[in-house]
């Protein structure tokens, strides 16, 4: 009898056990799921560190037309852009959009498109045609544009692009 006895109360102590286990993996699933939504509505459109305006400059002041007075590219050798007959120009629209254009004497135009906004001090870039952002130093001075930052460039036309810094000086156009 008395083995029977524990046999009851093992089988009355198995709906708490459950209700125990239930409990238990809510308390791990509803956090977890809980956080999984707050990290993809944090992550929606990655725009937390891309605004129209940064510490001191906006889209705004610097939308318009500009060519190169000076664009040099510092990849494993040192180039001078315009000295190779290069022209180099920059149209910023007012939403941030831009079309950058280099011609070079001879070639095909080499336009790159994308997407203006600002992180703090820094111009960053979002190129239509690759997924990576590039953030440039940015000042403007008088009307005299300056930016300097890492990118891929082919000068050399041999099809690949060499990793080096990017300085334009620039005037309004």
């Amino acid at each position: 009898m008395r083995n029977y006895s524990i046999i009851n109360s093992s089988k009355s102590q198995l709906p708490r056990l459950w209700s125990w286990i239930r409990i238990l993996r809510n308390l791990v699933w509803i956090p977890m799921i809980s956080l999984s939504l707050v990290f993809l509505a944090g992550c929606d459109d990655d725009d937390d560190d891309f605004s129209s305006s940064g510490n001191t400059l906006s889209i705004s002041d610097i939308q318009g037309n500009w060519i190169a007075n000076s664009a040099t590219f510092t990849a494993p050798q040192f180039t001078d852009i315009l000295a190779e007959g290069a022209t180099v120009t920059l149209a910023i629209q007012s939403n941030g959009r831009f079309t950058f254009t280099m011609m070079m004497p001879g070639e095909p135009d080499d336009v790159t498109t994308g997407k203006l906004g600002f992180d703090g001090d820094f111009l960053t870039v979002r190129f239509d045609d690759d997924d990576e952002e590039a953030s440039f130093f940015i000042s403007l001075i008088n009307e005299i544009l300056t930016l300097r930052g890492q990118t891929e460039l082919d000068l050399d036309g041999n099809g690949v692009d060499d990793f080096g810094i990017l300085e334009l000086i620039m005037e309004r156009n």
